[in-house]
């Protein structure tokens, strides 16, 4: 008996890398014995709530795009009630979760792993109302992903984040937070706050044994960047973040955790899987154990 297959095409993702492969990548999922119903995304949110309406009379949903794409794939699957599993094709720019889950970049071999893979049953996060497949942010660089203009990411890649982030330096400043975490209770001034569950961030990837960071363990790294006070202060976080090492009090706050409640003097704004997440006062962050199927290379 064949199996019901929706697939979620963004044509706009980064590099748009499946145009010229899409009928290989169909004949793919035909050959494996799905039927395949081709939705193109019109707007935003459209595939989330599209994933609502329809998602449920399907044996297997899959999207391509890049992390923005997925993280609506995930708010709409998170909707259903009973959750077919999860296809990922990935394009964009700088895709994390790609990155992090071992998937190919090439659509017919990603195509390929999607109908010969394994299942793999993944945490996700929730910030509010909104879910998240691997990231929530607040503070530096925040705006950067939805602020860098799509034509730079096609052209430049990564380095649009970077040029577009030095840009933002001028105009970052910290922000005052009350944090609940683990039974304990503190304040600082972060200059940049995550809550993630991923091995990628903004491309840069975490050595194997980082951090004992793992997908599927109900618990989120919590990674809080205290304030810079001088050029030398910010070059020594530099370092630190990038080779993921957050053991100084003096620079970083991080936890396990699978819930964390920030509270704000002022309303501030967060982003998830960098895509604008909304602005908050009060707001918590959790993780769903295991609440997603994705299927991933055997």
């Amino acid at each position: 008996m064949r199996r019901k297959l929706l697939f979620f095409v963004n044509p706009n993702a980064g590099h748009a890398e499946i145009r010229s492969s899409l009928m290989e990548v169909l004949q793919v999922f035909t050959i494996g014995g799905y039927d395949v119903t081709v939705h193109p995304t019109r707007a935003p949110r459209d595939l989330t709530e599209s994933i609502k309406e329809m998602g449920a009379d399907y044996d297997l949903i899959v999207c391509t795009g890049g992390d923005g794409t997925l993280n609506e794939a995930v708010n709409g699957m998170m909707a259903l009630e009973k959750r077919p599993p999860l296809g990922y094709i990935p394009g964009g720019t700088v895709n994390d979760v790609a990155s992090t889950l071992g998937l190919s970049r090439d659509p017919v071999t990603a195509a390929q792993d999607i109908v010969h893979g394994k299942s793999f049953r993944m945490d996700i996060g929730q910030l509010g109302e909104r879910y998240f497949a691997y990231v929530a942010a607040f503070g530096l660089f925040t705006g950067v992903p939805y602020e860098t203009p799509q034509e730079d990411k096609r052209v430049l890649g990564r380095l649009a984040y970077f040029l577009n982030g030095v840009k933002a330096l001028g105009d970052v400043r910290a922000v005052h937070a009350h944090c609940e975490v683990n039974g304990e209770e503190f304040e600082a001034d972060i200059l940049d706050g995550l809550v993630c569950s991923t091995m990628s961030v903004g491309g840069f990837k975490a050595p194997s044994d980082a951090l004992g960071i793992a997908l599927d363990d109900g618990q989120a790294e919590v990674v809080l960047i205290r304030d810079i006070k001088n050029l030398l202060d910010f070059h020594s976080v530099a370092t630190h973040l990038l080779r993921y090492e957050f053991q100084n009090e003096k620079e970083f706050i991080f936890r396990h955790t699978d819930c964390i409640r920030f509270r704000f003097d002022e309303k501030v704004a967060w982003t998830v899987d960098g895509e604008y997440g909304g602005e908050f006062l009060d707001v918590e962050a959790k993780m769903h154990r295991q609440a997603l199927e994705i299927i991933v290379p055997n």
